[in-house]
């Protein structure tokens, strides 16, 4: 090779390097892309909030648009999965996930519904990976609870690439802390099997307690580790997206799994937040999703 042949071809590969895309923060900390993200988010029925004389009407344009709007957002995040509370219908999640390259599992709530909120308040979740089974409200022994899981609570087993991962989600009693705890007590208990063994699992939600509430200290106790608390990154709070003050959205996670996780951060951007400088504006939900990624 001459020396100008020499001086193209370093030419060559200088460019093709600039040319790269630069890794994320995540992607930085392992040198490759990570294995595993994951999103929960009470999407409050794909309603829009807040409801207000000053954006009633753009909101009212948009409400056709929601569904859409809703799996663009999130797909910029490139989930590997991600779990609805207060899901909208069925057929709209379905929609959803369609556009999102994503199948999906549908929890019915207990809660039959009303005028204003037909349908109750549905669970639901998406994934790119295989399903290998799910089952919609698990009761430890088959155990009868009327009152229990009103919104949803449902359990699914998904396949990544090195192991099945069990996956948990659920929206609990926003304003009767017996309810609560006593379907704290029975969520325990169904998981128990998977807490002995030590299998990789994954629980999601709107839990509806702060981490200063007893609920979060029987987590703990249990053995579930929360990811914000462990790698959060920028401000912890979830509700409401307009001015946020509450954490009561979380991601436990238990086994392998807890060793692989490289950051979680609650989405306090783009669509899901309001404008604060615009009273027309408005956020896909009153709640903020929360991200984690994993190695």
């Amino acid at each position: 090779m001459n020396r100008r042949e020499f001086i193209a071809a370093s030419s060559a590969i200088a460019a093709a390097t600039l040319a790269r895309p630069k890794p994320t923060s995540a992607q930085a900390i392992k040198g490759t892309r990570p294995g595993l993200r994951t999103i929960t988010f009470n999407v409050l029925a794909c309603h829009g909030y807040p409801k207000r004389k000053t954006n009633k009407e753009r909101l009212a344009r948009a409400r056709n648009q929601m569904a859409t709007r809703l799996a663009l957002e999130l797909g910029l995040y490139q989930p590997d999965i991600v779990s609805f509370q207060e899901a909208p219908p069925k057929d709209t999640v379905a929609r959803i996930a369609e556009q999102m390259g994503m199948k999906f599992v549908f929890f019915p709530g207990g809660w039959e519904g009303n005028d204003d909120w037909p349908g109750g308040f549905p669970g639901a979740i998406m994934t790119r990976l295989p399903i290998i089974e799910s089952e919609n409200c698990p009761l430890a022994q088959g155990r009868s609870q009327e009152d229990l899981f009103t919104r949803h609570w449902g359990r699914a087993v998904l396949q990544t690439n090195t192991e099945e991962l069990a996956f948990y989600s659920a929206h609990l009693h926003p304003n009767d802390e017996v309810i609560r705890e006593r379907e704290v007590v029975e969520i325990l208990a169904v998981m128990k099997q998977d807490l002995q063994s030590d299998r990789s699992f994954l629980f999601q939600g709107d839990l509806n307690h702060k981490p200063s509430d007893p609920e979060y200290k029987r987590w703990m106790e249990a053995g579930l580790l929360d990811a914000y608390a462990a790698k959060g990154i920028g401000q912890a709070f979830t509700v409401p997206s307009a001015k946020p003050r509450s954490r009561i959205d979380y991601i436990w996670i238990h086994g392998p799994l807890a060793q692989r996780l490289l950051e979680c951060r609650v989405l306090f951007e783009g669509a899901f937040r309001t404008n604060p400088d615009d009273r027309q504006s408005f956020a896909l939900s009153d709640h903020i999703p929360v991200l984690a990624t994993f190695a």
